[in-house]
């Protein structure tokens, strides 16, 4: 039996590499093979060709074709990959008219923010883009995009939660703080696409509250499809900081460099607006980090199941800055460190593919599958 696994492929993209991920996993099934269908945005872009609602239309018929060959269709869906959500602009359904067999869809993120207009225009478009008997089950990554999913009007939905990923080798913060001349810092780290969702500029406020011997590091740089300025104007932010000699943004990490980066880490800090999930915060329980963030129900969630999180108010300078101070000596931080290593020996990705391989045979059986593992 062959998967066709539509997603963005080998590109700066966190769903790039969490498919790369769960299909290497995957493959220690043998029942299923998994053939990858490079698609999106991104995707077209890298390879230089032209972009735009006519030819994506074309690019997307090559797509459906290829993926047609296999026995299910496995769509990893975010909605800038399929044009955003503007009306009429995103080509998911476009694409789902195009399948001729069983779709299953890995929803990423759900967006319903901005304005009441700009919410219920999201809404109404969200609302529509899976409505098609080709899509034999939704996944979620958590429960509150789940609860979104059926407040859309959407009922067969599951949850696959993300995994922690395994690293081979995990230094202590003395070593990576030793490679990267830092041993005399109290290191304070956000890891991710430096995106407006993350609320990044909280933190140069609650700088202004943190020890002198406090370094903020960014480690990320901006998306590739971010075309709102926000990653210009936080550098701006902090160059017109008294604290800048504080802040230090790396540009985008190669994978050595960001597992570098937060070894070194004291702790990390999350602040975001909103969110649907985050890989980003997994590669970081891996590393056995405290997390501070922002008090929202996906983080939550990742709260209540692994212990490793401090959650305060979100946009509250002084709440973040409280919290980074009172995790400063390294005996507050022990219980949260030993949850987070507890909590990454159980999520593993080859749990979470084996509860992939049972959503494939529920499928193909026709039958709703038993696997929800939040």
């Amino acid at each position: 039996m062959e998967i066709a696994m539509v997603t963005s492929w080998q590109v700066k993209c966190g769903i790039a590499n969490y498919t790369a991920e769960l299909i290497s996993a995957l493959k220690q099934f043998h029942e299923f093979q998994i053939k990858v269908v490079p698609a999106g945005i991104q995707v077209w872009s890298e390879q230089g060709r032209p972009l735009g609602w006519r030819n994506e239309r074309k690019y997307w018929l090559e797509v459906a074709e290829a993926a047609n060959e296999a026995n299910i269709v496995h769509i990893q869906f975010s909605p800038h990959f399929f044009g955003g959500l503007k009306p009429f602009r995103n080509l998911m359904p476009f694409f789902l008219r195009r399948i001729t067999k069983p779709a299953i869809v890995t929803v990423h993120e759900v967006d319903i923010t901005g304005s009441p207009l700009l919410r219920l225009v999201k809404f109404l478009v969200q609302r529509g883009l899976f409505r098609s008997e080709k899509v034999a089950h939704l996944v979620a990554l958590t429960n509150f995009t789940a609860e979104q999913l059926k407040g859309l009007g959407y009922d067969r939905v599951t949850v696959i939660p993300m995994w922690v990923p395994s690293l081979e080798r995990v230094l202590t913060a003395e070593e990576a703080k030793e490679q990267l001349n830092l041993l005399s810092k109290y290191v304070v780290t956000v890891f991710g696409f430096i995106v407006a969702r993350r609320g990044y500029e909280i933190l140069i406020e609650a700088l202004n509250f943190l020890p002198e011997d406090t370094l903020l590091v960014f480690a990320g740089g901006p998306h590739p499809l971010d075309r709102t300025g926000y990653y210009m104007k936080l550098l701006a932010r902090i160059a017109e900081s008294p604290k800048s000699n504080q802040v230090h943004v790396t540009g985008y990490l190669a994978e050595e460099e960001v597992d570098l980066w937060l070894a070194a880490s004291d702790i990390v800090v999350a602040p975001f607006r909103y969110l649907s999930g985050s890989a980003s915060l997994m590669r970081v329980l891996a590393h056995g980090k405290t997390i501070v963030a922002s008090h929202l129900p996906p983080l939550i969630e990742l709260a209540q199941q692994s212990g490793a999180l401090v959650l305060v108010s979100p946009k509250d300078a002084m709440a973040f800055a409280e919290a980074i101070k009172n995790l400063k000596e390294p005996e507050e931080r022990v219980r949260y460190e030993q949850a987070a290593k507890e909590f990454a020996q159980r999520q593993t990705v080859n749990h979470i593919a084996e509860a992939h391989i049972k959503l494939y045979k529920s499928v193909l059986q026709n039958k709703l599958p038993d696997i929800v593992l939040s």
